[in-house]
């Protein structure tokens, strides 16, 4: 019984990873040797129906396949444990807004106080034409949008697509397989590997930075198994991903800050978004505490 079992984990890990990993890398394979087709590649797997639901359907078939009837790592009864509701809805996205001061602190100039990008990217919203920042301004847009990320329950359910599969789903699989920190190592890096043909298209980094795509790439998996620490963590401890959706939710939100007040003069590697290794920083931090206080072993 105990073979069985330890075969039909490798067996679901493995659909489910084809699957995703099938869905985003046979378009990208395409495009790559046919690039008139690269702007509708990018456009298709870019897709939040596609990128963010892939894990989410992955887990579906996965379970249908395998006749896999055990619960999931999944509650949207957030309420019930309000510290871990507060702990992911505040301390990686006040992280995130700490590295983002932190990258203005080393580059003062690359500060935009014309907020040219507001204005280019959201004009059509109502953002005024003409934008007169100050640091205090910009702080308290910061501390706004901090609040704001907090409560964006609708962000939340979004990004609950892909957290449903990757901690929901498969962290708990490979938790079977290897030991709890390695799983969290490996769930991450392939979590930061299916964004790689979105790296290769320009997404978080552009195209004009050293060593283009390929150490965005690798930033991207590294970015990915820092969150990937914070997420898991929560997500053990509570048995629900819905904690992690909330991390990745809020994070997308304040971590697009950076980049509203930035004249991008540095390398997108360096930040001011989470992205960049700088920006990042902090989030780093907490993952080293966070790892070395995951649990051991999972029930």
């Amino acid at each position: 019984m105990e073979i069985r079992t330890e075969d039909i984990t490798k067996k679901r890990i493995f659909i489910f990873l084809g699957i995703v990993f099938g869905i985003l890398y046979i378009p990208w394979i395409v495009g790559i040797l046919v690039p008139n087709f690269g702007s509708t590649v990018y456009a298709i797997i870019s897709s939040p129906v596609v990128f963010m639901g892939t894990p989410a359907l992955a887990v579906l078939i996965t379970r249908k396949l395998t006749k896999d009837t055990i619960s999931l790592n999944f509650s949207t009864k957030i309420f019930k444990n309000k510290k871990a509701l507060l702990f992911s809805a505040l301390i990686p996205s006040a992280s995130i807004f700490l590295g983002t001061v932190l990258f203005f602190l080393i580059f003062p100039e690359d500060l935009d106080f014309q907020g040219r990008y507001i204005s280019a990217t959201y004009g059509t919203f109502g953002a005024p034409q003409n934008i007169e920042l100050t640091i205090g301004s910009m702080l308290l847009m910061g501390l706004i949008v901090y609040v704001i990320s907090a409560v964006a329950f609708p962000i939340w359910y979004i990004a609950l697509g892909e957290d449903i599969g990757w901690q929901g789903y498969l962290l708990p699989l490979l938790c079977k397989k290897v030991s709890v920190k390695c799983a969290v190592i490996i769930n991450g890096a392939l979590w930061g590997l299916a964004h790689a043909p979105l790296i290769y298209y320009g997404m978080n980094y552009g195209k004009d930075y050293y060593g283009a795509p390929y150490t965005g790439i690798l930033m991207m998996i590294l970015v990915n198994i820092v969150l990937g620490i914070w997420m898991s963590y929560i997500t053990l401890k509570t048995k629900n991903c819905m904690y992690a959706a909330i991390i990745h939710g809020s994070a997308d939100i304040i971590g697009e800050v950076g980049t509203w007040i930035s004249l991008s003069t540095k390398s997108s590697l360096l930040g001011p978004t989470p992205t960049g290794i700088i920006g990042l920083s902090f989030l780093i931090i907490g993952g080293v505490i966070l790892f070395f206080k995951m649990p051991c072993d999972v029930e």
